[in-house]
This record gives structure tokens, sequence and C-alpha cells, in this order.
């Protein structure tokens, strides 16, 4: 263990931050900078491009654009080191001996809190979102995405579903402009309550990869704000047929259950929401098909998280006097797209022997 690693060992997250308040100068010191803001880099004085996170608790920081045009980051000491231009030597050398840096509660952040959003103002952002997006059309991003997940999928264009091309911002940063699917999540009275957003590859039928110049892979699928509690709402890509309707956790999912099935199916985002679904009255509903992701068994439960969901929605649904059919894939650990990518390969070398035959 080095010196400078006894030294800090037992430092708090706070202490850090005492440390970081030691040696940098005010101006960087703002508001944005301790919220975890782009801002000015102390080392190159580049501009919005330093952010300090603190992640693990030891004065963490990410240049994205720093000395020599590379990304740059680490932890407190690598700040005040590269900032002073010292050797770890040094540093450790001044820090030994020394009292720790201020205790907790003397070491104030001047975080400004962000104003919350008003009901009001999340409705008209979402519907915003959704005006601003594009119906499907052959050809575009979406359509070929989907041809790609769910191969030889035919259904009726989804009014739900629209395409855009859209900001992709984490912590206050743009990280890209991406074809996105954006889809309408209704809830049982036929309000809107939120709008999903995938993101997808600028070049080729698939998901976004987004990353951030210090290695975090963002999620290529967000919700949008919430205007209203999800509870019970979908996202409704095609009608009941003669009062049969279907439901599954993901958009992909449901598509390939529809292949498999034939059933019209609706999509849920998730399986806490699947477990939450309510059938809409008025619409002659009188039979649900449910089609759970098989995952594995929580060791904490000892339960398929998925499984478990959606047989919660099914004693549910049965309780109040409906048809219930609940499927699962062949294969632990998959979902009904897995499956249909399975069968569609499998038939497709099937094809192939026969043509060699």
């Amino acid at each position: 263990m080095t010196r400078l690693s006894v030294i800090v060992k037992h430092w708090t997250p706070a202490q850090w931050d005492a440390l970081i308040m030691q040696y940098l100068p005010s101006n960087v010191l703002t508001d944005k900078f301790w919220r975890g803001r782009p801002g000015p880099c102390p080392i190159c004085g580049g501009q919005d491009r330093f952010t300090y996170d603190n992640k693990r608790g030891r004065g963490d920081w990410v240049c994205r654009h720093c000395k020599d045009g590379e990304p740059m980051a680490g932890d407190g000491l690598e700040l005040i080191r590269r900032l002073r231009g010292m050797s770890f030597a040094e540093l450790a050398k001044e820090l030994e001996g020394t009292r720790p840096p201020c205790p907790l509660p003397q070491v104030a952040r001047p975080v400004t809190p962000k104003a919350a959003m008003s009901d009001e103002a999340k409705a008209k952002r979402i519907q915003r979102v959704w005006a601003n997006a594009a119906p499907l059309v052959p050809g575009d991003a979406a359509m070929r995405y989907l041809a790609a997940r769910v191969p030889g999928l035919v259904a009726p264009r989804p009014s739900a579903l629209r395409i855009a091309t859209m900001d992709y911002y984490h912590d206050g940063e743009l990280m890209g402009r991406y074809p996105t699917i954006v889809a309408q999540f209704t809830l049982p009275d036929g309000r809107t309550a939120t709008v999903h957003r995938t993101a997808l590859d600028p070049a080729k039928p698939a998901k976004a990869y987004i990353v951030t110049a210090d290695g975090e892979i963002l999620p290529a699928k967000r919700n949008d704000v919430s205007a209203l509690p999800t509870a019970g709402g979908a996202v409704r890509l095609m009608s009941p047929r003669d009062g049969v309707l279907g439901v599954a956790e993901g958009l992909e999912t449901a598509y390939a259950a529809h292949m498999l099935f034939g059933v019209p199916t609706w999509y849920c985002l998730n399986r806490v929401l699947l477990n939450r679904f309510v059938v809409p009255q008025g619409m002659g509903i009188h039979t649900l098909y449910i089609f759970a992701d098989f995952d594995e068994i929580d060791p904490k439960t000892g339960k398929s998280p998925g499984m478990a969901d959606a047989l919660a929605l099914a004693k549910r649904v049965r309780n109040e006097g409906l048809t219930v059919h609940l499927h699962r894939p062949m294969v632990r650990g998959t979902d009904f797209c897995d499956q249909w990518l399975t069968a569609n390969r499998l038939q497709g070398i099937a094809g192939q022997r026969a043509v060699c035959a």
C-alpha cells in the first residue's frame, strides 16, 4: 500500500470534497461543479468539458477533451497532482502528518435546488415531443430496426409509435443526436401518461451505443417525464381482435409474441408495469394473453422476476372475471423475442438444407 493510500484510506466522500476545496480555484468551484455539471477544466482550461461527480467517493472527475486532446479522469489526488504539477511522492509528503480535511458538517456545497417541473409543464412537454415526431413509414429507421429485431414481422402499422431525431442528454451534456422511436404510453382511460424513447444507431438497424468519456454505457431506452402515474397503462401497438388482447414487457417481445401466437399485443415497458396493467373498459376485451419474460431465478427471492409479476397479473385479472392465458418462452433466461429469433434462424437453416438436398 502506498503512502498516499494509507493517508486517505479512511476518508469519507465529504472529506474528499473538502480536500478539493482547498486546492481548486474559486472560479471552478461553482454551483455547476458541485452538481456534477460540465464546466471549465482546471487542468487544461477548456470550457464545458470537466465534470466532478465524486462517483466513487474519492473526489472523482473526468475531462472529456483534456491535454493532448485525449479524455482524462481520476480521483482527487490525481486532479491535485496534475493541477500542481506534482508527483505522487511530493503530494504524499505534503499531506503526510496533516489533519484530514474538515469534518463532514463543515463541508458546505453551494447547491441551488432544481425547480420541480409542474404537472402542466410535463403534459405540455409530452405533447410537444409527440407532436414533433412523425408517423412510421416503410424504410425509416424505426421500421428497419423492427424488421431486424423481429425478422419477418407482419403487423398493422402502429399509431402509438412515431419516429424523430432527438438530442440525447446525460447530466446536462449533449451526447449526440439519434433517430428515436417515440412510444405513446396510454392509461386505461385513454390519457397519455408519458412517452418512451428508444435511441437508434444512425447507420445500422440497432439500438444506439452511447458511452461517456469515462466509459459509462448509457441506456438507449428511456422514459420521458410522466405527467400522470403510469400504473395500469401500456403502449397500444394494435387493436384488440374479437375481445382478445395480449400484453408483454417490451416492444420487441410484444411483436415477437404477436408473430408466434397471432394475438394483437401491447407492451408495458417493464415487468413492474406489466404486473400493474389494467384491462381498459369499453373495448369488449374478455380474454387476456400474458407473454412473460422467463428471467433467471433471483437468489434473494427464489423466484423468476418476470414470471412472478406475470403470475400476479394473471391472478388479478382472473379474479376480475376475464379468461387468462399465461405463456413463457421455452428456455430460461430468454424472452419471446429471443424465441422468435431462434425459430427464425432454425427455419432458415432448415430451408438451406432443403435447398441443398
